[in-house]
């Protein structure tokens, strides 16, 4: 399923383009960091081939469902990656739902990346995949996270809990 609209797109001063298959090392760096991890369910990645199997993953997503994770570069500063966000589809509760995550590295933090990235997918979510519930699954410790759902006026929908884990469920108001 071809959705060329989602593979690549840019904001103001962000490229979002889909994962590829020369991205290991971007990927690794990214999800390796303890403080980039902090909340994240699986902790933070040991070894090149956890990177490998949940980029395999990404890059199934795109191959089957036209929409994936973007890795994030700073128009500015071509071919570094500075992060991750946007939509994959997922299984949440027994319900097809489209995720939202963003994840960057400490030194962009609170420079309002997350949101300007997560708009581009909201947008395209609304114009493309109407039909699909869209959620944001958060640590309910992860208090900037917290903030980026609700600035996209987002809403506390409902706790859940994933692989032993306590989460909130953020949807769409």
């Amino acid at each position: 399923m071809l959705r060329p609209h989602f593979e690549r797109q840019t904001t103001g001063r962000l490229l979002l383009r889909a994962i590829r298959e020369d991205d290991l090392d971007a990927v690794f760096a990214l999800h390796s960091d303890p403080t980039t991890n902090q909340f994240s369910r699986r902790g933070y990645m040991q070894t090149l081939d956890d990177a490998r199997r949940i980029m395999g993953l990404w890059l199934e997503d795109w191959a089957r469902e036209g929409v994936g994770y973007w890795l994030v570069e700073r128009l500015e500063a071509p071919g570094v990656v500075v992060g991750l966000g946007g939509l994959r589809h997922k299984e949440l509760e027994g319900q097809r739902v489209l995720n939202l995550a963003y994840r960057f590295v400490p030194q962009t933090w609170g420079s309002g990346y997350a949101t300007e990235v997560s708009r581009v997918a909201l947008a395209l979510a609304a114009r493309h995949l109407p039909h699909v519930p869209l959620v944001a699954i958060i640590h309910p410790e992860n208090a900037a996270s917290l903030r980026v759902a609700e600035r996209l006026g987002m809403r506390l929908d409902r706790h859940v809990t994933e692989d032993g884990i306590p989460n909130r469920v953020y949807v769409i108001r």
